[in-house]
Parts: structure tokens; C-alpha cells; sequence
């Protein structure tokens, strides 16, 4: 399982989860508004969830409803990087 960032880090700046991640599994792009979850490196360590300052980060499973689109964004962020 993975863990997703949703639209709640939208501008955030602090990379606490960067910071928090031990497999580096977290990035973003210059053009990306927020942070993603790379699933095929996270760990489900839930870290990254344990330093977010804004609660923007899930487990997969357990997005709420109104930023499941978050899963498929998280996707396809890792699906353009390759």
C-alpha cells in the first residue's frame, strides 16, 4: 500500500515530509503545485504522514471522498516523470 498526498498541501512549502520520508519517496517538479508520493518506493511507514503540518497525506484506502481524485493525480505525476 502507499500512502497519497492530497490537494491539502497545494502551496505548501515546508517539506516536512521530505524531510520525514527514509526512502526518498516523496517529490514534486517546478511546475507541480504540492508534494507526491512515489508508490512504487513508499514503505507505508506513515512518516511523512506523522510530519505534514497541513494533514494532507493518507493511505491510499483511506483518502477521503472529496480528494479521491488525489490518487489517480499521485499516479500520473509518477507516470510523466518516466
Amino acid at each position: 500500500m502507499s500512502w497519497v498526498i492530497t490537494a491539502t498541501c497545494e502551496g505548501e512549502q515546508l517539506a516536512k515530509c521530505i524531510v520525514a520520508c527514509p526512502e526518498d519517496a516523496i517529490q514534486t517538479s517546478p511546475d507541480a503545485k504540492q508534494y507526491f508520493i512515489d508508490p512504487n518506493k513508499c514503505t507505508d511507514c506513515g512518516l511523512c504522514d506523522l510530519a505534514c503540518p497541513v494533514a494532507a497525506i493518507f493511505p491510499e484506502h483511506a483518502v477521503p471522498k472529496q480528494w479521491k481524485n488525489s490518487i489517480e493525480e499521485n499516479r500520473l505525476f509518477f507516470l510523466d516523470m518516466s
